[in-house]
């Protein structure tokens, strides 16, 4: 067990839990429904996955890089330290941001799985590029068997009408990456668009730096948005760019994602990011969807407590040694596009790793 010694007394581990738990609340709450909700019940519609993976009726798009395995290690670590907080070991969490302004339809632009360990009391937020070619289960009646991982979220949602699932488009992502990689999620979390604006001015706007210039495309060809420096930026602007890919690509564009949250966390841990909560909390209402109870959320609150944001949570990727980006052919849009295709084998043995706390 780690040994935790960053507080001197009492009243400054009650200020620092009361902190970070009126933070964490903030975003996990989006709204003042929990004091609607029973204790133990989900907020949204909860996760209902699949006991045994699905078997494809084609071959795998990814078939030329290895077999998809069918579950997950027997060898796993069992738990030998005692979980704080009334929690799990852990807790894993399909976090989705939405491009679209309410949850009808849209495609999951930013896609992270947050794995919060209860045991360790660390956390590791893994972002998985939205690109990435996969199979979709599910959906062969509707003519639908690949897509990039973001379209599964689409394809999932309410307003397309396939998916009969659990959890609608964070349903369907989840078992996306079940059957592609072995992943068993426990939750989801999905933010739209107005969501990502309101809370950063709300908060005045975050602070960042960026390593490297920022374009965005206007008329098809590429424009400089923003040189590398430091900048101050309102939502709209955090929103521009945390969508640009152009130039750095998709792997940069989720490095620009990670600046933005890391620069969101920052400025809700100052006095007047703390003063903002109340008008956030009540701002955030209908914007959320989420499949956490409130006594998880309490859970969530007094990991939140116990860790340093600096030290204790870790930003991930997959490598890009493991993906090659190309032309693919989807065939229910009848079109070739743009794809990530990955090492199906290396990609699930990273993310076995990732689920049982270990990352390279």
């Amino acid at each position: 067990m780690k040994i935790k010694d960053r507080f001197k007394n009492i009243d400054a581990r009650m200020f620092k839990i009361s902190i970070f738990g009126i933070v964490l609340f903030t975003f996990l709450i989006g709204g003042t429904y929990l004091l609607y909700a029973v204790w133990n019940k989900p907020l949204d519609p909860a996760l209902d996955l699949s006991e045994d993976l699905p078997e494809s009726s084609l071959e795998s798009p990814t078939s030329q890089l290895g077999e998809i395995g069918t579950s997950m290690p027997e060898d796993t670590p069992q738990p030998t330290v005692k979980p704080v907080c009334g929690g799990p070991p852990s807790m894993t969490v399909l976090i989705s941001g939405v491009a679209s302004e309410n949850y009808l339809y849209g495609l999951a632009d930013a896609i992270r799985v947050a794995r919060f360990d209860f045991q360790t009391q660390e956390v590791t937020v893994l972002a998985l590029p939205r690109d990435l070619w996969v199979e979709i289960p599910g959906l062969e009646s509707w003519g639908i068997t690949v897509g990039k991982l973001n379209q599964a979220y689409f394809y999932g949602t309410e307003g397309m009408g396939y998916f009969s699932g659990s959890g609608y488009g964070s349903g369907l992502l989840a078992e996306t990456l079940l059957s592609n990689y072995g992943l068993r999620v426990d939750h989801y979390l999905s933010v739209n668009l107005s969501s990502f604006q309101i809370i950063i001015d709300t908060l005045g706007g975050i602070d960042i730096y960026l390593t490297e210039d920022v374009y965005k495309r206007v008329k098809g060809e590429p424009e400089l948005f923003l040189k590398a420096g430091s900048y101050h930026l309102d939502g709209k602007k955090a929103e521009i760019l945390a969508r640009q890919r152009i130039v750095i690509g998709d792997f940069g564009r989720i490095n620009n994602q990670t600046v933005i949250l890391k620069g969101i966390a920052a400025k809700m841990l100052t006095p007047s990011g703390i003063k903002a909560i109340p008008d956030l909390v009540t701002q955030l209402r209908g914007n959320v969807m989420m499949d956490i109870s409130p006594d998880q959320i309490t859970q969530l609150v007094c990991l939140a407590g116990r860790i340093d944001f600096q030290e204790d949570v870790s930003y991930e990727t997959l490598p890009v040694s493991l993906m090659n980006e190309t032309m693919v052919f989807d065939p229910f849009r009848n079109i070739n596009t743009f794809a990530l295709v990955g090492d199906t084998d290396g990609i699930r043995t990273l993310l076995e790793d990732f689920q049982a706390g270990i990352w390279p």
